[in-house]
């Protein structure tokens, strides 16, 4: 059977949440600075490599990479939970409490960015996912319209992806004009052992 990766093409929702998103990332690389700033290295190595990820969503043959999309929105909430972990651990090895007015700014930094932390990560796994699951959604309705299993070409969408002879990825429904369906296997079968 054969299988074909299509990429997803970008809906009016996704290309209008690029902009959020792209702004959710700026968010993030504020948040690396406030990371070495505080000396949270490993976090901030981390958020790195998450943004980093971010930046392959809005690469690509389209202006949104949807699946890219999904990967990210896992990395981001996996770093939200294990900021959430490091937030609780500093309040509680903290001798001061959040905002306390005799803290020296560094320490203020520090709880604003534990704090901030993982609730900027929730947002940007949203925005993301909200993408992702908006662009397959609309392909899933692309390929099952009409009861049959269509390409992006044939409805005019894009370069997307391309449907072989057949028809649809498999071979199914009718054949374009001007090309010939290839005709289903026709001879004996046979063993491997040679006892036929």
């Amino acid at each position: 059977m054969l299988t074909y990766h299509v990429e997803l093409v970008p809906t009016e929702f996704a290309l209008r949440m690029r902009p959020v998103f792209i702004l959710s990332l700026v968010a993030l690389m504020a948040l690396v600075i406030g990371k070495f700033m505080i000396r949270d290295f490993w976090g901030a190595i981390s958020l790195i490599f998450v943004v980093l990820m971010g930046l392959l969503v809005i690469t690509g043959e389209y202006r949104v990479n949807a699946s890219s999309a999904c990967f990210f929105a896992v990395m981001a909430i996996v770093m939200a939970i294990f900021d959430v972990i490091s937030c609780v651990l500093y309040f509680q090895h903290s001798k001061y409490k959040v905002g306390d007015p005799e803290a020296p700014w560094i320490v203020l930094l520090a709880q604003t960015v534990f704090v901030v932390s993982p609730v900027l990560l929730t947002l940007a796994s949203l925005v993301s996912y909200s993408i992702f699951i908006d662009c397959n959604e609309h392909a899933q309705e692309l390929w099952h319209r009409d009861g049959g299993v269509q390409s992006y070409d044939s409805l005019g969408v894009g370069p997307a992806g391309r449907a072989p002879a057949g028809g649809g990825p498999w071979g199914q429904g009718p054949a374009p004009p001007g090309r010939q369906a290839p005709p289903p296997f026709q001879g004996q079968g046979r063993r491997l052992d040679g006892n036929d």
